[in-house]
């Protein structure tokens, strides 16, 4: 249960930086910018992600298994899939429409992507290749987490 903690502590850690990067490189509202402020926050998302699972992994020293990598990896996770859940909702209807606008905030490391597919704050203007872009990238911090775990055994 602390290593959960710890795993949903460091993702928050990593939605204040990313908004922090966001507004600071993602100035110029130009193609290049989005995308190097993408790298960035992405890879501090997936950083932060690789040591939780690090932590965790030295934490679980007797009770390590690969059962536990999938559970952290979806403790991971979690959070960006619960929004993109809801993101889907609200394309289908059941939730306001304006809820892409609070999904680039509540996704903070996947602010410039969705930037990119669609700069409305209107769920009806993302491309529907974009849901599964976000997707994708809801998926890479539970796999940071598990690579982690599992990698750590190895290299002790």
């Amino acid at each position: 249960m602390k290593n959960c903690c710890q795993i949903l502590l460091l993702a928050l850690a990593a939605e204040v930086l990313s908004l922090f990067l966001d507004r600071m490189l993602g100035f110029s509202g130009s193609t290049f910018m989005r995308l190097v402020c993408t790298f960035c926050t992405v890879g501090v998302l997936c950083g932060l992600m690789l040591q939780g699972g690090f932590l965790a992994a030295r934490a679980d020293r007797e009770k390590r298994s690969p059962t536990r990598a999938v559970l952290y990896g979806a403790v991971g996770s979690a959070p960006f899939l619960a929004c993109w859940g809801l993101l889907v909702l609200a394309r289908l209807g059941k939730l306001p429409a304006d809820l892409y606008r609070h999904y680039k905030l509540l996704c903070a490391p996947f602010l410039a992507v969705c930037d990119l597919l669609s700069p409305d704050v209107v769920v009806s203007a993302l491309p529907k290749n974009g849901f599964l872009v976000l997707f994708v990238m809801s998926l890479l911090p539970g796999y940071a987490v598990g690579i982690a775990y599992s990698l750590t055994g190895k290299a002790e």
